[in-house]
């Protein structure tokens, strides 16, 4: 049985945090240059690529698939949440900061600039609503939208 995956999309830090990221290789090889350089260039490179495979391996994946939201590890259906309103610049900002909802569940990384905000429905469930990072709001919110029965 084939999945109906309509949104994925995984979160993954962009190029240019990568690139900073590149700063640890000078710094490791400071430390260990009285050492030993091709001890010091080993080391560096390896822990480059530790940071980089962490960084990879936690950034969160959004998908909407049979119905279900999933955020994360947080899997949500659609049927118990309200109207997804894109929300980007300005909007996202706001609700991260003033509008910080301590009751909502969060999936965000700071890299992307644009949440989705989706109220939970369920009068069971105490959460108030799903506030989830993306790159693409609005494709987010169709799938959302689209996932309803």
């Amino acid at each position: 049985m084939a999945s109906s995956i309509s949104y994925r999309e995984r979160l993954a830090p962009p190029l240019w945090l990568l690139v900073v990221l590149l700063l640890i290789v000078p710094a490791v090889l400071a430390v260990f240059l009285p050492i030993s350089l091709a001890w010091g260039a080993v080391v560096a490179v390896a822990i480059y690529a530790l940071v980089v495979a962490i960084l990879w391996l936690s950034s969160p994946v959004v998908e909407v698939a049979e119905g279900a939201l999933r955020a994360g590890r947080a899997r949500i259906e659609v049927v118990h949440l309200g109207v997804a309103e894109p929300l980007e610049a300005d909007a996202a900002r706001e609700a991260m900061r003033t509008g910080w909802d301590a009751a909502a569940h969060h999936v965000t990384v700071p890299w992307t600039r644009a949440l989705v905000r989706a109220s939970v429905v369920d009068e069971a469930d105490p959460t108030t609503a799903w506030l989830v990072s993306t790159r693409r709001p609005a494709a987010l919110a169709a799938a959302i939208e689209a996932a309803r029965p």
